[in-house]
């Protein structure tokens, strides 16, 4: 009973850590600019409506997803994806689902920001409809314009997003 307990504890401990911390490779990321006007835009249109953000997390808490901006103690920016927990005030508390790779402190998945520190945002209600990212669908028009065809799953997932 004992060692079973303690399997069922570890497995379930392998299936968080690659649940909320491995990337998925199913997509790798399109490779862009980070000075594309298309990508200055959405990440300015996303500041632009962090207010819709901290009302649409009221009503869709369980699927509420940011980038944010984080200084790592080499004072490299790396910008990181994170679920929302919780939102005070203007602190955001996340748990990061890519940390940060130049940072060479120790780092808790949990973290708290600030809402300045985001850069883009995204909620999905339970109709399945998506708000914000703005910057996914900015890596969609890129990919368009380079010429890349998206995989049947991110066209499907294109025609989710809806506009705040």
């Amino acid at each position: 009973m004992y060692w079973g307990l303690v399997v069922l504890v570890i497995l379930a401990g392998f299936w968080l850590h690659n649940r909320y911390s491995s990337e998925s490779q199913d997509f790798p990321p399109i490779e862009t600019d980070p000075n594309d006007p298309l990508v200055l835009e959405a990440v300015a249109l996303a500041k632009a409506t962090i207010d819709e953000f901290r009302v649409l997390f009221l009503r869709y808490p369980k699927d509420a997803f940011v980038k944010l901006g984080f200084e790592s103690d080499r004072g490299v920016i790396e910008h990181l994806g994170a679920h929302v927990e919780t939102i005070k005030g203007n602190e955001v508390s996340v748990f990061l689902v890519t940390p940060p790779i130049t940072h060479t402190g120790k780092m808790a998945h949990n973290y708290v920001c600030q809402l300045e520190d985001i850069e883009d945002w995204q909620i999905t209600d339970n109709a399945g409809n998506i708000y914000g990212g703005y910057i996914q669908r900015a890596m969609f028009t890129i990919a368009e314009r380079e010429g890349i065809a998206l995989p049947p799953e991110l066209k499907a997932m294109q025609d989710k997003y809806v506009d705040v």
